[in-house]
């Protein structure tokens, strides 16, 4: 069902995931978990809380290194015996990932919103346009296709579920978008106190501090026009005065009419069971696997960051995540908010008084020369849900903490990312396996074949550039984090400077 339903929907369901598919995947994700300590993939910068099982941004594609086969594609069966092979994929140009982008109200300016050295990489995933039915058809990137077949099948059970939501968010500004309350002015019409507000032709504008004062306070200094002052802006006196005036200056607010046609667009008709993105037959989807672990040394998880999933790179349109399990944590909610168009305030869209800023911040809730961000609600991520939101989106993990500080407590989720079905990008049907260790395993110089003793194997190994080791994955994943976090960096501080800016007329 939607939780959220005008302009872009936010969909959460308790029952999709079914508690027999949790317990698979729990069992799926053991052999993932169950390693030596000093396996463990914390991810950087957790405090050892986030326990990275399956993340894209260790051996992603990184341009003039990986390798990509240009004659064919390959699929599960022979994923691994294609490791090393291919030709180097070039280097992207600067220029080919620079946008113009407006800054302010007047101008424009450059901006890279697309990485020239690193795109996570999805799977393809098969999905037969009569049935509904989902196929993994390249392997997971940093899943072994072969030592977690059956985690294989659990995950493509998963992104099966998932194709009706994503379906419907897809086509979401197209077929069910709905604008409920249509706001042509702000304001509040005729005063209902002018005795108090019009005192002269000169001073007949309505303001706060034209509220009567009461008994117990100071007198107003008429030519010291306290309402300019700094102290004035956090006193109790400008508490008392908005409080006034929004009890008797009313706003002449729109209502929604629960009758009018298409109030609500979308019904159980339109869930699709096959047929998703106009037939496609195939889609492709990126996979995270992750732990967030909680012990009474370390109580409480601090929450994340706001953002949006991936760069350009990777297209991504929607994302589902599935919360399966839980245990001994307080109630978490992930928070949604977007960017509003302050530009049709500049464009005669919205009718109010010469200079009357304040109805407009008190219909839209909004403030001028503020942020346009502006929170839409949230969502609680509890045991058993599952949630699916456009990429339009930015989200933010709430924090939460141990319910009983004395014992462990963990929260488990599956992400998918689901990439632009119009947009098909360089995915694992193109990229062979780059991990070395996968390679290793099929040529016999792990000493698992007995080709070489393990030793021997060893330094043949440390010789061999290509496929990359874990060593070097991790550094290149710590560099994939600091670009996403400067270009997400430099995008917030570009939407962050504008602001909403109410024109005069």
């Amino acid at each position: 069902m939607p939780v959220l339903d005008y302009s872009i929907a936010v969909i959460k369901s308790d029952a999709i995931m079914t508690p027999d598919m949790a317990e698979s995947l729990r069992k799926g994700v053991k052999p993932l978990e169950e390693v030596p300590a000093e396996y463990k993939d914390w991810h950087p910068n957790s405090n050892e809380q986030v326990l990275d099982l399956v993340h894209p941004s260790l051996w992603p594609l990184m341009y003039g290194r990986s390798r990509v086969l240009r004659d064919r594609v390959i699929g599960l069966d022979d994923a691994l015996e294609h490791c090393g092979m291919g030709t180097v994929l070039p280097k992207r140009k600067q220029k080919e990932t620079e946008f113009l982008i407006k800054a302010g109200s007047f101008c424009e300016e450059s901006i890279t919103i697309l990485s020239d050295l690193f795109q996570w990489l999805p799977c393809d995933v098969k999905i037969d346009p009569t049935t509904g039915k989902a196929k993994i058809a390249s392997y997971i990137n940093n899943l072994h296709p072969k030592e977690h077949s059956d985690l294989y099948d659990v995950i493509e059970r998963f992104i099966e579920k998932s194709l009706p939501a994503w379906d419907i968010i897809y086509n979401w500004e197209k077929d069910f978008s709905v604008q409920r309350l249509r706001t042509d002015e702000a304001g509040f019409g005729d005063c209902p106190c002018p005795e108090l507000c019009q005192l002269d032709d000169m001073d007949c504008s309505c303001e706060p501090w034209k509220r009567p004062i009461g008994e117990d306070e100071e007198p107003r200094d008429p030519d010291d026009e306290e309402q300019y002052d700094d102290e004035y802006k956090d006193s109790e006196r400008k508490k008392l005065d908005d409080a006034w005036f929004f009890a008797t200056h009313a706003l002449k607010l729109p209502d929604a009419d629960p009758l009018a046609e298409k109030y609500v667009r979308i019904d159980s008709s339109h869930v699709k069971t096959h047929g998703f993105f106009n037939n496609k037959s195939q889609v492709q989807v990126i996979v995270k696997l992750a732990n967030i672990h909680l012990t009474p040394d370390k109580p409480s998880y601090a929450g994340g960051s706001w953002h949006t999933e991936g760069q350009l790179n990777e297209h991504i349109v929607s994302t589902a995540l599935f919360y399966y399990d839980s245990e001994n944590i307080t109630e978490c909610t992930l928070d949604f908010r977007t960017s509003a168009n302050g530009d049709e305030l500049d464009e005669g869209a919205l009718s109010y008084e010469q200079y009357d800023h304040r109805s407009i911040e008190r219909t839209f809730a909004v403030q001028q020369y503020q942020s346009i961000f502006q929170d839409i609600g949230s969502v609680v991520t509890k045991s058993g849900r599952a949630l699916f939101f456009p990429n339009l989106l930015q989200h933010h993990v709430s924090s939460f903490r141990l319910a009983d500080p004395t014992k462990e407590g963990h929260r488990k989720i599956l992400a998918l990312f689901l990439v632009d079905p119009a947009i098909e990008i360089v995915s694992t049907s193109n990229v062979p396996p780059q991990q070395k260790h996968w390679w290793l395993g099929t040529t016999g110089l792990d000493g698992g074949k007995g080709v070489l003793p393990a030793e021997l194997g060893e330094l043949v190994a440390d010789e061999v550039e290509w496929p990359m080791g874990l060593a070097e994955a991790k550094e290149v994943r710590l560099k994939v984090m600091r670009e996403r976090t400067w270009l997400k960096e430099e995008e917030e501080e570009r939407l962050e400077d504008v602001t909403w800016n109410f024109c005069e007329h």
